[in-house]
């Protein structure tokens, strides 16, 4: 609901409050929003409130707004669904009938935080950085960076982890010709608001919400950290499923 009181701006809480009702299927692809009268009535805020929240959302492609008939839910392309094991993005598109694409950021050897130094036990706070968008059929649902000890890249034959390979190629690949054996991973599932820088990348408004995924990834050999990741995805372009059982 909207809280006048609160110090979150009117239009950013009726946009979050209709995003969630869009993204859990209470408004399904096609069906029609309640009016901007209806929703001024319903939570006390003017039209002017009521057009920046929906222009927010059809900023993120959640809604179309069409002239004279009103607001409705996009149709939106099937949803990337994380395998229940440990699985690369382009292993997760392609489970998912989608294509999958990269768009190369950044790449080389770089300072990393002290979180990631600690995350990769590394000696010094350095690390081979690879940040790409990724892409679902060419369009982007994500970006992610990625952190890999030094010591394996240079173990990687002359081809791998250049630029050209990772504008085409899963990295999760070019690790395991290096001779590392994907065994478990630790990863971490938050809600974030997204900043300008990768915001442009994806289409979204800067604070956008989005969904963040820390992955540290380990050796079945050795069992030492051998990559540690931040996945940024849009809201509607990703879900994660997990099958539990009672004791």
């Amino acid at each position: 609901m909207v809280d006048i009181d609160s110090t979150i701006p009117l239009y950013r809480q009726l946009s979050d409050h209709l995003r969630s009702q869009v993204l859990s299927g209470e408004f399904a692809p096609s069906q029609r929003l309640p009016s901007e009268a209806q929703l001024g009535e319903t939570f006390g805020i003017s039209r002017i409130t009521i057009r920046q929240a929906l222009g927010e959302l059809e900023r993120e492609g959640l809604v179309t707004r069409v002239p004279g008939k009103g607001t409705f839910v996009a149709e939106r392309p099937k949803q990337i669904e994380g395998l229940p094991r440990l699985s690369s993005f382009s292993e997760d598109a392609a489970a998912s009938g989608r294509t999958a694409g990269y768009r190369l950021l950044d790449v080389g050897i770089r300072e990393v935080t002290p979180e990631v130094q600690h995350a990769l036990q590394l000696a010094t706070p350095h690390a081979f950085v690879v940040e790409r968008v990724l892409l679902a059929d060419d369009a982007p649902v994500g970006v992610h960076r990625s952190h890999v000890p030094p010591w394996i890249v240079s173990r990687g034959t002359p081809d791998a982890f250049t630029s050209e390979a990772l504008s085409r190629g899963s990295l999760y690949r070019m690790l395991e010709s290096t001779g590392i054996e994907f065994y478990r991973a630790i990863e971490t599932f938050t809600p974030g608001q997204i900043s300008a820088q990768h915001a442009a990348h994806l289409d979204l408004e800067e604070n956008a919400l989005v969904q963040m995924i820390e992955r540290v990834v380990f050796d079945r050999a050795t069992d030492r950290p051998v990559l540690c990741e931040l996945d940024i995805y849009r809201p509607d372009s990703y879900t994660h499923r997990v099958e539990l059982f009672s004791r």
